[in-house]
């Protein structure tokens, strides 16, 4: 791809995302309960409630329950160890559950959000690759592309310090700036939206440098380039250099042209994995905001309950009374209304004080806003398509319908539990294939199912299947999982299954403690042979019964190795 070419995609990415600031503004203070620009009118009420907040974290809170995980499903082939990548995959999952759920929030706030994985310097390779959530106008996209895996071309652009950049592609004449928030830029604006004017943002005291990684798909080829170097003229660097480990265990840099991750078949692999909870159908790749599709019916909420607030607050008691019946002072008395205040008056002959003093009647709340009101929270509630049960309301479903809105298969939570799945899916592949560069041709060693393993590249070469476990993690699942397995303990009784077996079962799955467990069981677990470090299983008896075995050919099979 030529820079000329680049540049033009970059300018129309920038284009379209300057736009969408307004919207993008708008949104953010919906959800940071924001709405009312409250510096413009300080001495107006202005009223909001947190509906925007309440509906992405009811998502949020339903879609992460416990530690992200995935089942690895073995090559076609039979290549690589599937249980080996099964285990450093989920070592790696449950440190970037935050990562997920921040991208979850961008994702559910604005059209789209996306996982960047990246390498640092660590000393444990498991540890060398980390995530970060990004926001969709920091990702250019090929939007001509009908899904994520068939782009030409992907590009993510962030920033980084000039000493950093000085250090990562030399010491070169740099044209460094201040960095401000892409929602925290100043822009003119109609007096209609001032209320979504963002505040001045600080600046920062370092100066910074825009970067922007280049992973041209069609070609197989990485480039880096930057508009603060030669005015985005060159390329900053043709490549990548990354450290990888190896055979004495040393770290050395070495340079790729091409993109340096690929998949089981060999294709280049984006460090990228994209979160889409809601898709444009004529452009899947642009996305959409699920909280813009009940926007109109937050922003009415705020609306109303401000003027709701204001006329409570004109709800004052006041009063007609008969010239010449009070004096100052009697008036004032009554205005401050202290308790047991006596107020004495002097009434002509004939005249009564109730026809003296009475109270100004207040007018009634209409009774079309009250209907207006009810509309709005049931457009809000079809809007979210969220079942009762996530709001914490309860329903007579079945336990058949319980079981069906646990497992994620007839709600709106149940798409995006698909969605969010996916993406975990794509997280362990892509976390595999860089693995296997940073490991290069050394050998480390994990524990696998309590023993440990020699873990090397080859163990993760091959076509895994990659599989979110769990992907009804919610406290109702577990809770029907229990009780389907307790139902199920006649049954496995009467099949012949020790007592001892559904027992250790039972403390697994409620989490008891392990002192429950009787000797016998402990002690049989402990005294299972285990097999050598590099895996390999003995299949020899013992020797007595190798030696009192008959010379007869048929026999030496279950001698060998």
């Amino acid at each position: 791809m030529k820079i000329d070419k680049f540049r033009e995609i970059y300018d129309s990415h920038n284009a379209y995302w300057d736009t969408e600031r307004r919207e993008m503004r708008k949104l953010r203070n919906a959800y940071a309960n924001r709405y009312w620009d409250k510096a413009i009118e300080p001495e107006q009420v202005l009223i909001e409630v947190s509906r925007a907040y309440e509906y992405v974290e009811g998502y949020v809170a339903s879609l992460f329950s416990r530690n992200p995980a995935v089942v690895v499903k073995a090559d076609l082939r039979g290549k690589g160890t599937p249980q080996k990548v099964q285990s450093i995959c989920n070592e790696f999952l449950t440190t970037v559950r935050t990562q997920l759920e921040d991208a979850t929030r961008l994702a559910l706030i604005y059209p789209c959000s996306f996982l960047k994985l990246s390498y640092s310097d660590e000393a444990d390779i498991f540890r060398r690759v980390q995530a970060s959530a990004v926001a969709p106008w920091d990702l250019i996209v090929d939007l001509d592309a009908s899904s994520w895996l068939d782009q030409s071309f992907c590009a993510h652009r962030y920033y980084i310090t000039v000493e950093e950049a000085k250090y990562r592609f030399g010491n070169r004449k740099y044209s460094p700036h201040s960095v401000v928030r892409y929602l925290d830029q100043q822009q003119e604006e109609n007096s209609i939206f001032a209320s979504y004017q963002a505040q001045e943002p600080e600046r920062s005291v370092f100066s910074y440098v825009e970067i922007v990684e280049l992973y041209n798909l069609a070609d197989n080829r990485f480039y880096i380039w930057s508009p603060d170097w030669k005015d985005g003229d060159k390329w900053l660097q043709d490549g990548v250099a990354l450290s990888v480990e190896n055979s004495d265990g040393e770290l050395i840099e070495e340079k790729y042209r091409e993109i340096p991750f690929v998949n089981g078949s060999g294709q280049p692999l984006l460090p990228i994995v994209p979160l889409y909870y809601s898709r444009m159908p004529d452009m899947p790749l642009r996305g959409y905001s699920a909280l813009r599709r009940v926007y109109d019916q937050i922003q009415e909420t705020n609306i109303i309950r401000t003027y709701q607030a204001s006329m409570v607050r004109r709800a004052a008691r006041q009063w007609v009374i008969e010239k010449g019946v009070f004096s100052d002072e009697e008036l004032s008395k009554i205005a401050q209304g202290q308790d047991g205040e006596f107020v004495e008056v002097e009434l002509n002959q004939g005249q009564q004080l109730h026809g003296s003093i009475m109270a100004i009647p207040h007018s009634p709340v209409p009774t079309e806003l009250q209907h207006y009101i009810a509309q709005v929270g049931d457009d809000l509630q079809r809007g979210s398509v969220m079942a009762p049960f996530t709001r914490g309301e309860a329903t007579k479903a079945t336990a058949t319908e319980i079981t069906a809105l646990a497992a994620y298969t007839s709600t709106e939570v149940g798409r995006l539990a698909r969605e969010r799945d996916n993406s975990i899916e794509m997280l362990a592949e892509v976390y595999t294939s860089m693995m296997k560069v940073f490991l290069g041709e050394e050998t480390d060693i994990i524990l696998l199912n309590g023993r440990p393993e020699v873990i090397q590249k080859s163990d993760l070469e091959g076509s895994f299947g990659y599989y979110a476990q769990d992907s009804g993690a919610t406290p109702i699942s577990e809770a029907v999982q229990k009780q389907e397995f307790m139902q199920t303990v006649p049954l496995l009784q009467a099949l012949g299954v020790p007592p001892q077996q559904i027992l250790k079962e039972l403390v697994r799955l409620y989490d008891l403690p392990e002192s429950l467990l009787p000797e016998a069981v402990t002690s049989t677990d402990a005294e299972k042979p285990q097999p050598s470090d590099m895996g390999i299983q003995s299949a020899q008896p013992p020797a007595t019964d190798v030696m009192s075995l008959p010379p007869n050919p048929s026999n030496i099979r279950s001698v060998l190795p």
